[in-house]
């Protein structure tokens, strides 16, 4: 079947929407970095112990369980980060944490307009003559979440840290629209983000990200340029491969600011933080602008932080 102009028109717009995707930075070459961030905020460093006793208010409990479970999961190096304490079992606990949770829910009547088509061309139905602007009635919906979190130290009853929160969300449907979500889903979420901000405030937090490698080869000789691309391909199926290649290439050339940048991101990926300060410093000497540099170098401090803290929390922690 011969397809007409208009036709045509829509296949060439989705070779080009397909071509588009294919070519999407999802695609491009990168190295995987892993590591850690340290705790959001240094209150709890010194406590071990940890109890969470239930909030107060109808969704209280179930903030107090998610925290609880939170800090529970808090792991690093395969070690737990916190002893949790149940608060009923009246044993001593460095720390405490209480709170409250208060949701309020407020619906009102509201009106919304619409065009109608009031007289319709009596040779095509789908052809409208008139239209009319028609009032409809509607619901408005305001939910609010009300938090309040404390860190207390036990030890002399000072309060660390306090994590006050007001979160809203507005819903409006009519006959012709439903609300994007309920009360209740909108209160669970909620109370998630307020466990997981709790966790990354009082513990470290791990990450895995790809990062995308620089593929530029100018100002390598031709065989390192050869040998700088088949890196690029190789970091598809064998990263560590790919940096050793470029680590080959490194001793027999002079670097570039393309491959002193890529074996900084090596020097990372395999957690050699020196080596990798050294081969980022390279690369911007030699001229990179690039933004992943200093996001590198930012990553780099924190995970060392987050060492530095692990190395007095096993302390704490009677793991050595």
């Amino acid at each position: 079947m011969a397809l007409n102009g208009g036709q045509m028109g829509k296949v060439r717009a989705m070779i080009a929407v397909v071509l588009l995707a294919g070519a999407s930075p999802a695609a491009a070459e990168v190295l995987t970095i892993s590591g850690s961030n340290p705790p959001g905020r240094a209150v709890a460093n010194d406590l071990a112990s940890i109890a969470v006793q239930r909030f107060e208010g109808p969704d209280g409990p179930a903030l107090s369980d998610m925290v609880e479970s939170e800090l529970g999961a808090a792991q690093f190096g395969g070690r737990p980060w916190f002893r949790i304490v149940a608060p009923e079992s009246g044993v001593p606990v460095d720390g405490l944490i209480t709170g409250n949770v208060r949701v309020a829910v407020d619906e009102t009547p509201v009106t919304e307009k619409r065009t109608r088509c009031e007289e319709k061309d009596p040779a095509d139905d789908k052809k409208c003559l008139k239209e009319v602007e028609v009032d409809i009635r509607c619901r408005r919906r305001v939910a609010t979440v009300n938090s309040n979190i404390r860190l207390v130290a036990m030890g002399d009853g000072t309060i660390r840290h306090s994590w006050p929160q007001s979160v809203r969300d507005e819903q409006t449907w009519c006959p012709d629209r439903k609300a994007s979500r309920s009360v209740e889903e909108f209160v669970a979420t909620v109370l998630r983000n307020e466990a997981a901000r709790l966790r990354g405030d009082l513990a470290p937090s791990g990450y895995r990200i790809e990062v995308r490698v620089d593929e530029n080869r100018k100002g390598l000789p031709k065989d390192a340029a050869e040998a700088f691309k088949a890196a690029i391909r190789q970091t598809k199926s064998d990263e560590a491969g790919a940096c050793d290649s470029w680590a080959a290439i490194g001793r027999s050339a002079e670097p570039t600011a393309a491959l002193a940048f890529n074996l900084g991101l090596c020097a990372e990926a395999r957690r050699d933080f020196d080596a990798a300060v050294d081969w980022f410093g390279q690369a911007q000497r030699l001229g990179s602008k690039s933004r992943e540099i200093p996001a590198a170098l930012a990553r780099i401090g924190g995970h060392r932080r987050a060492l530095a803290a692990w190395q007095a929390r096993k302390v704490l922690m009677g793991y050595e």
